[in-house]
């Protein structure tokens, strides 16, 4: 089969779409993004500065340390989120406990059951006898990287919906 440059009636490949149209952009005045970066900053701060405190209080726990107070940061409030902990590793262990559980019961329940049934596979013979083609032509084009079709090789009664 040869491969031509005739038109086939595709729609046009090339596609004018100007993607900076469709981007919004911050008009944001100069002040209000210097206030958002600051608001920013100070939260992740605060953030960095209770993950440290937690990890310092844990460790400064477990080996006798003294533990300092700062602001709302202190000794009770480390040992109220190690009971936190507590409860989530609970939660944590009935939850794998349950989906172990319900493993087990789908694979006793629905186990044995064999309902994917695949489609035997289709032979070159039986493609080029569908469709009307030798062997070799449908080898052809199931290799080439680009396939011409000089007619419409697909039969009239071969629809979408048609059995």
């Amino acid at each position: 089969m040869s491969v031509s440059n005739k038109d086939n009636g595709s729609l046009p490949q090339k596609v004018d779409y100007d993607l900076d149209s469709h981007l919004i952009l911050g008009r944001q005045k100069k002040w209000k993004k210097i206030i958002e970066w600051i608001i920013t900053i100070i939260g992740w701060l605060i953030m960095l500065m209770y993950v440290s405190y937690v990890i310092y209080g844990n460790i400064a726990l477990g080996n006798g340390w003294d533990v300092p107070d700062i602001g709302v940061f202190s000794k009770d409030m480390l040992l109220e989120v190690d009971r936190y902990y507590i409860i989530l590793f609970a939660l944590l262990l009935l939850c794998l406990l349950g989906f172990i559980l319900w493993k087990k019961y789908n694979r006793k329940r629905f186990g044995s059951f064999h309902r994917r049934e695949f489609r035997p596979e289709v032979s070159t013979e039986e493609i080029a006898e569908k469709f009307g083609l030798s062997e070799k032509q449908v080898v052809a084009m199931q290799s080439d990287r680009i396939t011409v079709l000089e007619h419409n090789i697909i039969p009239e009664d071969m629809g979408i919906g048609k059995k």
